[in-house]
């Protein structure tokens, strides 16, 4: 799986991560442990968290991709390095002071969009990460697998809150008691993913989909995000107020305006994202 494409400039300092942004304000984070299938190594938690808020606060990038290096998206917890075999890795502080996996909730608080380009298998923790972006593109490669029963764990890094609004309650449980394999074609008609796509093509019909994203009114995709994530948690009338506050916000923006004037001129606008 390539990690690096044209006009994408590195960000520095991550662990076994490659992080890059192009022109048009797509960032893509790449997890880079193939030896462990990208397992969640402390580097790599550590660094999502990181890259949530860097891409979050950054008013030039504008959607988040996630993808994996070599054959896996991610096999979830690291069971074969420093955090399980009691070595290693030295804890951070931070790490210390907060859950292992309370950055995992940062995806669905943060403004921007985030895809999930699934390259392989997406297994345990690793289909939990798939699972909390926004938006799953997967090649025709990849595989599902819940895990945890297959070790009597109780599924955990927020399985149980995910795969239920994904598939409905009565597919999560057979899949996580289950632990079977899902292909890419069953993923796509469980609901589970958006897309799939010949492995080969992967990334550039991600990358479409990102770009195309990156170029619209971001602001307005930003509240939007918000409005369906916060309808998920109320009743109807709270909902609508909700709608209406950020209705507010959105009709101060450059992009509205850009907008209506496209429309009255009949042609595409050009939004500026702000």
């Amino acid at each position: 799986m390539p990690a690096r494409f044209a006009g994408l400039i590195p960000y520095q300092g991550y662990e076994d991560m490659l992080v890059e942004k192009n022109a048009d304000g797509v960032v893509v984070a790449t997890l880079n442990a193939p030896q462990k299938l990208n397992a969640l190594t402390p580097g790599i938690r550590m660094g999502l968290k990181r890259i949530l808020e860097e891409v979050n606060d950054d008013d030039e990038a504008k959607v988040l991709v996630l993808t994996g290096m070599g054959r896996g998206f991610s096999s979830g917890a690291d069971m074969g390095g420093g955090e399980a075999a009691g070595g290693g890795h030295e804890p951070s502080r931070q790490e210390l002071e907060e859950p292992r996996f309370e950055w995992i909730g940062r995806f669905r608080t943060m403004n921007k969009p985030v895809i999930a380009a699934v390259n392989g298998v997406a297994a345990g923790g690793g289909m939990s990460l798939a699972m909390a972006a926004d938006v799953r593109v997967a090649s025709d490669q990849a595989r599902f697998v819940t895990v945890f029963l297959r070790r009597a764990i109780l599924p955990d890094q927020c399985a149980t809150w995910f795969l239920p609004r994904l598939v409905g309650p009565s597919r999560a449980l057979l899949m996580l008691w289950l632990s079977d394999d899902v292909s890419a074609e069953e993923a796509l008609r469980y609901g589970l993913v958006d897309m799939v796509v010949p492995h080969d093509q992967l990334m550039a019909k991600t990358m479409e989909l990102a770009t195309r994203l990156a170029k619209g009114p971001s602001v307005t995709l930003e509240l939007t995000k918000k409005a369906v994530y916060h309808g998920l948690t109320v009743d109807l009338a709270t909902q609508a107020n909700y709608e209406q506050n950020l209705l507010g916000m959105a009709d101060r923006t450059h992009d509205v305006e850009e907008g209506r004037l496209a429309f009255r001129e009949r042609r595409q606008p050009n939004f500026k994202g702000r």
